[in-house]
């Protein structure tokens, strides 16, 4: 089974809603908050960028996919 990994190439669309930080902390860390998320969101209105921490796996990549309501993430397999 091939490793996929979470990608943002809409970042551009990002609205800073935090909501794919605080899901990733939530499933990987099982903690309410947005500190020790894999995902760090930085910057101000209209110029915000997605930093993914790819050292670490994200487990459910598809449920980050489905929360981002401006749809800023896509799943992309790995090669081998």
């Amino acid at each position: 089974m091939a490793d996929k990994f979470l990608v943002a190439p809409r970042e551009h669309k990002c609205i800073g809603c935090n909501l794919c930080t605080l899901l990733n902390s939530v499933y990987e860390n099982r903690k309410l908050g947005i500190k020790d998320s894999s995902i760090v969101i930085k910057g101000r209105p209209g110029r915000y960028k997605i930093q993914i921490d790819y050292g670490s796996k994200i487990k459910f990549p598809e449920k980050i996919v489905k929360i981002c309501p401006q749809n800023c993430f896509e799943v992309v397999q790995a090669r081998d």
